[in-house]
């Protein structure tokens, strides 16, 4: 029995390989860049922060395999940056949130209105069907860190969006505390 086992231990390792592969090439990572050579960034103290919807169907589908914008919600990447050579600060992925409430609308508003966290966001713990294209998105989703001096976060922030009209100018607080002194900065990007 224990024979049997190991020799279809290759071909399950294999089989497991092949399925991590095309995972991956059916999600590929979001490019990153440096947060200052982003169009869209606001720099306060030794703190770069930028944003860049993704906007485009074509790249929902390549990232995420699904046109999100169609379901109200709009995919937004998000990297900030500690160029500081001393401070050290704290990021919440929590005290992340929208300025103003978001007006939503058309197929599917209710849905994700019932969908939003703190701060106005889609709150993908909301979401209760459990497909790939969640889990891929919550593998995407933007984590709270300590950046040290130096160092950097990315990931994804899931905005509403009506899906019956044109999406309206967002306003986006994104707050750092620094670590050392606790005083928060609180950094604000329209898109």
């Amino acid at each position: 029995m224990l024979r049997v086992a190991l020799a279809r231990m290759p071909r399950i390792l294999v089989t497991l390989s092949l399925v991590s592969l095309a995972y991956a090439h059916k999600f590929p990572d979001y490019p990153v860049r440096a947060a200052g050579e982003y169009e869209n960034k606001v720099a306060k103290a030794s703190l770069i922060v930028a944003v860049e919807p993704v906007d485009d169907p074509a790249q929902q589908k390549t990232y995420f395999n699904s046109h999100l914008s169609s379901k109200g919600i709009l995919p937004v990447f998000l990297v900030l940056q500690n160029n500081s050579s001393a401070d050290t600060y704290l990021f919440d992925s929590s005290a992340v949130g929208l300025a103003d409430a978001v007006e939503i609308s058309g197929p599917g508003a209710r849905r994700i209105g019932s969908r939003l966290g703190s701060g106005g966001l889609v709150d993908l713990t909301l979401v209760t069907e459990v497909t790939e294209v969640r889990e891929n998105m919550m593998k995407k989703q933007v984590r709270s860190k300590t950046l040290a001096p130096g160092s950097s976060v990315h990931g994804f922030i899931y905005v509403p969006m009506p899906t019956d009209a044109a999406r309206k100018q967002t306003h986006l607080q994104v707050a750092l505390t620094n670590a050392q002194s606790g005083e928060t900065e609180v950094l604000n990007l329209f898109f």
